[in-house]
């Protein structure tokens, strides 16, 4: 919670120095010409760039401009007009160039024939991929964009645009079409060694990656004042840091060994030219040179196709379908920003209705991958001029919908604002803010009488902690007769707005829109937005379910070719080499996780032959590979087991019918860190496919002996958990705490009973394996913590379950392991760990060696003397300890700072831990 090799190139060598100082200067050479921006073939379009200051906020359609020509033809067209044609038609758009009389090639907006432009935008856009439309990529490159520095925002815009006009189309099927992808098969690839001890022994002790002249040696000369853990302006990554195995667990997703030139580090310097002034192409050019000495010492991975039965490859952006519609309800959306830009100082409004709220980006933010942006004091903010929208359209209907996907950072932040539209941290139209594990709403009001700030707040209640530090869809809804209520992750809240309804003929039309913070920057909100949307009416909670269910951030479909494998010519592929058609797919939708991983869900096998036979074949033992092996994790799809016979297809969702393969997903890592989007390649392999059977090896030596999942019409898991009240009943008897207890406790505040009432809602409800998420888990841990602190506070419980320990003495005083060699591991691991272990888990059915790990990983918990992490927590991170020497803590549970004699009660202290660890754990909580 992973990097290709174009597969259509010849395998690299690296026979001389002579070859790689020719890729270097070819690459210097595509750098020098990809700067150029691409014009307009006559005047009028300035040279390339954007040569018009425009007005974000202005209305698409300007300068007096109506369209008096012939009418659409037919429906196709309407729908083209308006949600493409209309938005690019004005002046300070495309109007002036492309039309008759015009400087442009393309009359994509002819403004005599709306027909004629109809014909001309499909020369310039991709209807069924976006993105890819050329209008969408000239615009991007700087080519008249409208948007002053937001070339992204313009081509983010246009690409809305395209994409409302090919829904409207598909609006009758509602089903994603899909169209044969080009084979390809699986590459080579080089992957990183493991640790920098790795480096060294595969090299023989010829290569010391920390030399001045080699690739550590380089990043700590020319990148130690910001990215090194002892720099005081430190910022990660730490590549450049002084310890060589810091330094190279860093570099994991910023180098690519088999295309440095394209490796993160390389990109940063040449493209964004960042922190290095006038040197970047010479900076750049040793790097690439560093890195390439690196690629000569590792051997090139692939599977072995003689033995193990493998699909096409794909990569994510090159070969998958966009996922645009995304099934989301938005009839009444008149605001919408899904932050896809990755770059920039802006955020495209891609709702479509003018004025575009076009945010500038201010402060402290990062961009994410897959679309987002993090914020830690920054905010994005509205003009004005652009924000009167928001006062126009919501008092005309006296309703909204606040719709926000959102990750907080921490439950520790108070009056933090995720969506203001003010004057000031005290004067509002509405806000939506979070403090601790609440969310807020602020609505003015004419039921609200002398009140600039919409007080008093309409909150969701603090003991159910609704706000929790992982992404939530969070939705603030008013109408004039119930007022403000929220709901979080599709479920409502319950809160109550005293006040009611009222109407919203009172607002302030001089205010402007922020989210993050307020316009005085003084109400910060930490965390990450996902998407903001602004609804004009109420969105039913039925709307808001169906928005919840569709999930957020950008999606693909990957179509994964079978057609080699099911060897059905005729019905799988027709045609040969490049006239050659696939037709059999297992189809994943596939997304970025986030900045790490990518989530690949709801494998369906598809034939999109038009004329399709029948098809009968038995798949077992499904599992993802990436950049030519087999991924070590995120194998959830192994233990498939299903047959696919065409005369049982249903609707899948897509252009064609199929077969459900699984309905769960998976987790695996990137590769190239935040270029692995556009660099992973990934494939599938099979344990059996149509009666070929594989020889499968992922490289390691784990095995799975019992089915964890199962697809649809197949057996159930072999592994359940157990619900929230027999959770609760299994932690009372573990510990012989009554779960009627009602003694505080000093972890949670609350008694037990009221620990467990607090969480109920949060702690399984149903014993299905698949339905079980990491909020179940942190409830259980919340939980067993209340009652392992109650078992510890009861000095006749402790005493029995723990007789020969002694819980008087100081916890500095006890036996260490690590000082005192097999004397500390029975102490600790013989009075405390064992009596654990035996109360909670099955210890008939743990092997010896089984558990003798988890022993002694309860022990080092408890004993460990290393200090791994000399990192300290500022408020929000942790950060490198500015006094390391100073800071002297030990891992383990047993130390306290300093080195320093601990007080009395730390010795209860660690006994929690140790209980707490063991009981929140799975041994408890599965069956």
């Amino acid at each position: 919670m992973m990097a290709a090799v174009n597969s259509v190139e010849s395998r690299r060598t690296h026979d001389s120095m002579a070859s790689q100082g020719f890729r270097w200067r070819r690459f210097t050479f595509i750098l020098s010409t990809a700067v150029l921006l691409a014009a307009c073939s006559g005047g009028g379009s300035g040279d390339g760039g954007s040569d018009r200051d425009s007005d974000a906020s202005n209305p698409p359609v300007s300068n007096g401009f109506v369209y008096d020509g012939p009418a659409p033809v037919n429906a196709e067209i309407q729908s083209f007009k308006l949600n493409f044609y209309d938005n690019l038609v004005a002046d300070n758009r495309c109007g002036l160039c492309h039309t008759p009389g015009g400087s442009g090639g393309v009359h994509f907006v002819n403004r005599d024939d709306v027909n004629a432009a109809w014909q001309s935008a499909k020369e310039v856009v991709h209807l069924l991929a976006p993105a890819k439309s050329e209008v969408v990529q000239r615009v991007v490159q700087g080519h008249n964009c409208w948007i002053a520095g937001g070339e992204s925002s313009c081509g983010v815009t246009i690409e809305s645009y395209v994409e409302k006009w090919a829904s409207a189309l598909s609006q009758s099927t509602n089903a994603i079409l899909l169209t044969p992808r080009t084979f390809y098969n699986p590459s080579a690839s080089q992957k990183l060694p493991d640790s920098y001890n790795d480096v060294t022994e595969l090299s023989g002790n010829q290569l010391n990656l920390s030399d001045s002249d080699e690739l550590i040696g380089l990043l700590v000369e020319y990148c130690a004042g910001c990215h090194s853990d002892a720099s005081p302006q430190a910022q990660t990554p730490f590549f450049a840091s002084g310890n060589v195995d810091i330094a190279y667990e860093a570099l994991r997703g910023k180098i690519d060994l088999s295309h440095p030139e394209q490796s993160r580090i390389i990109v940063r310097l040449i493209e964004e030219r960042h922190n290095c002034g006038s040197d970047c192409s010479v900076i750049a050019s040793e790097l690439v040179e560093a890195i390439e000495r690196f690629s000569l010492l590792v051997p090139e991975e692939s599977i072995d196709r003689e033995v193990t039965q493998i699909s096409a490859a794909q990569q994510l952006i090159r070969d998958g379908i966009v996922a645009s519609a995304g099934g989301r309800y938005e009839a009444d959306v008149i605001a919408k920003w899904e932050f896809r830009e990755g770059q920039g100082t802006t955020v495209a409004d891609t709702s479509g209705v003018a004025p575009a709220m076009v945010l500038s980006v201010v402060g402290d933010h990062e961009w994410m991958s897959g679309w987002g942006m993090r914020f830690n004091g920054g905010r994005v903010q509205s003009s004005v001029s652009a924000s009167k929208k928001l006062e126009n359209l919501l008092s005309a209907t006296g309703e909204y919908t606040i719709e926000m996907w959102i990750a907080p950072f921490n439950v520790s932040q108070e009056d933090a604002w995720i969506t203001g539209y003010s004057g000031s941290s005290t004067s509002s139209n509405l806000v939506l803010s979070q403090t601790l594990y609440n969310y807020d709403v602020a609505t003015r009001s004419s039921v609200i009488a002398d009140n600039s700030g919409g007080l008093p707040l309409t909150s969701t209640d603090a003991d159910a902690e609704f706000a929790q530090a992982t992404l939530q869809h969070v939705v603030a809804t008013f109408d004039p007769v119930a007022g403000r209520q929220i709901f979080v992750n599709g479920v409502n809240t319950e809160a109550e707005d005293v006040t009611g309804g009222g109407l919203l003929n009172n607002w302030n039309d001089g205010f402007a829109l922020t989210l993050a913070n307020s316009v005085a920057g003084t109400n910060s909100w930490k965390g990450a937005i996902r998407l903001a949307a602004i609804h004009n009416r109420k969105l039913s909670p039925e709307q808001i379910s169906v928005n919840f269910e569709a999930g957020v951030g950008q999606k693909y479909y990957q179509l994964f070719s079978l057609s080699e494998l099911l060897d059905d010519a005729g019905n799988c592929h027709s045609g040969s080499g490049e006239n050659r058609l696939d037709y059999c797919y297992i189809v994943f939708e596939v997304s970025e996780y986030d900045d790490a991983s990518y989530l690949f869900a709801r494998p369906a096998f598809v034939n999109i032959n038009p004329n399709p036979s029948p098809l009968n074949f038995r798949l077992q033992g499904l599992r993802l590979g990436i950049n030519g092996k087999l991924s070590l994790v995120g194998q959830s799809f192994g233990n498939v087991d299903t047959s696919v016979d065409s005369s049982q297809f249903i609707d899948v969702g897509f252009s064609h019918k199929g077969k459900i393969v699984s309905e769960q997903g998976a987790i695996i890592a990137k590769e190239f860190g935040a270029n692995g989007a556009s660099r992973d390649e990934f494939f599938l392999a099979f344990s059996t496919i149509g009666g070929k059977v594989s020889n499968l090896d992922d490289g390691s030596d784990r095995s799975a002996n019992y089915r964890v999942s199962g697809a649809v019409g197949a057996n159930k898991s072999d592994i359940v958990v157990r619900t929230f009240d027999a959770i609760n009943q299994s932690f009372s008897v573990f510990t012989g705490v009554s779960s009627a207890s009602t003694v505080i406790s000093l972890v949670t505040g609350k008694s037990v009973i009221g620990t467990f009432e607090s969480l109920k809602k949060q702690l399984p409800s149903v014993s299905d394996f698949q339905a079980y998420m990491s909020s179940h888990q942190m409830a259980a841990t919340q939980l067993a913590a209340a009652y392992c602190d109650a078992m510890v506070q009861d000095s006749t419980l402790r005493s029995e379950i723990f007789p020969d320990f002694d819980f008087t003495g100081n916890v500095s005083q006890h036996p260490l392991m690590s000082d005192e060699g097999t004397l500390g591991d029975e102490y600790w691991g013989s009075s405390i760990v064992d009596p654990l272990i035996d109360r909670v888990m099955n210890t008939q059915l743990l092997s010896a060696s089984i558990r003798d790990g988890i022993r002694r990983q309860l022990v080092k918990l408890v004993t460990d003397s290393d200090d791994f992490y000399p990192y300290v927590f500022d408020g929000t991170n942790y950060v490198p300890d500015p006094d390391p020497d100073t800071h002297n803590k030990k891992d383990g549970l047993r130390y306290c700072e300093n080195n320093s004699t601990c007080s009395d009660a730390k010795t209860l202290e660690v006994v929690k831990g140790v209980c707490t660890a063991l009981l929140g754990s799975g041994a408890s909580i599965i069956n």
